[in-house]
C-alpha cells in the first residue's frame, strides 16, 4: 500500500490518481503556474537589482579607501621629506587666502600643496606648473581639507599632542558630482618632518 496515497476510496479525487491521469493540465493549474512563474521573475529581477546596487557601492567604497591610501602616502611622502618651509610663525595654516610654501625634495624648488581646479584632485603647484599627486579615478575625487606645520611642540583641540616641526593633514575623497556631499573616506594624520 502507498503512504502517500493513502486507502484508494475515492481514486478520481485522490492525490495519486491526479499523477496517473494522462488528460493534461486543467485550466486553472496552468493559470497557477503561469502567475507562479511570473512572480518567480518578478523576485529574481528585484533581488538581481538589489545585488547589482550593493556591488556598485562596495567596489565605489573599495575605489575610495584605495585612493585615501594613496593619497595620504604620496601627501605624507613629500610633506615629510620637505627641505625647508617658508614662513615664521609657530603654526602656519593653510586656507583658501594662504597656502604653505615649503621646497620640495622630489621637484628641488618651492612649492605647495594644492586642490586642483576642476575636480582635479591633488596636485603640487610650483612656478614651473602642476603636478598631480593624487589624481580623481571613477567620479571620486581626493581633496586636501586641512593642512598645517608646527614649528614647536602643541596639542590639538582634541588633546592629541603633535611634536615640533611635524605636519598635520587630512584627506577626504568625494565624489566628482557636486549634489553627491557623501565623504566616501577619510583620514587623518600627523607627519615628523625628516631631518627636522
Amino acid at each position: 500500500m502507498n503512504v502517500l496515497c493513502g486507502a484508494p476510496r475515492k481514486p478520481h479525487h485522490s492525490f495519486c490518481s491526479r499523477l496517473k491521469d494522462e488528460r493534461g493540465f486543467m485550466l486553472a493549474e496552468q493559470l497557477i503556474s503561469i502567475i507562479f512563474i511570473g512572480l518567480l521573475c518578478v523576485v529574481v529581477s528585484v533581488g538581481l537589482g538589489a545585488a547589482m546596487n550593493a556591488y556598485a557601492n562596495i567596489t565605489r567604497q573599495t575605489t575610495a579607501d584605495n585612493m585615501l591610501a594613496r593619497a595620504m602616502e604620496l601627501v605624507s611622502d613629500e610633506l615629510s621629506f620637505a627641505r625647508s618651509i617658508e614662513g615664521s610663525e609657530k603654526v602656519e595654516r593653510q586656507d583658501d587666502d594662504r597656502e604653505i610654501v615649503f621646497v620640495s625634495a622630489s621637484r628641488l624648488e618651492p612649492v605647495s600643496i594644492v586642490n586642483g581646479d576642476f575636480n582635479r584632485g591633488i596636485q603640487l603647484a610650483s612656478n614651473s606648473g602642476y603636478l598631480s599627486l593624487a589624481p580623481p579615478q571613477d567620479g571620486l575625487v581626493p581633496r586636501l581639507v586641512e593642512l598645517a606645520y608646527f614649528r614647536e611642540i602643541a596639542v590639538l583641540e582634541d588633546s592629541t599632542k603633535v611634536p615640533a616641526d611635524s605636519w598635520t593633514f587630512r584627506v577626504e575623497i568625494k565624489s566628482e558630482d557636486a549634489s553627491d556631499t557623501r565623504v566616501y573616506a577619510e583620514a587623518f594624520l600627523i607627519v615628523k618632518r625628516i631631518g627636522s
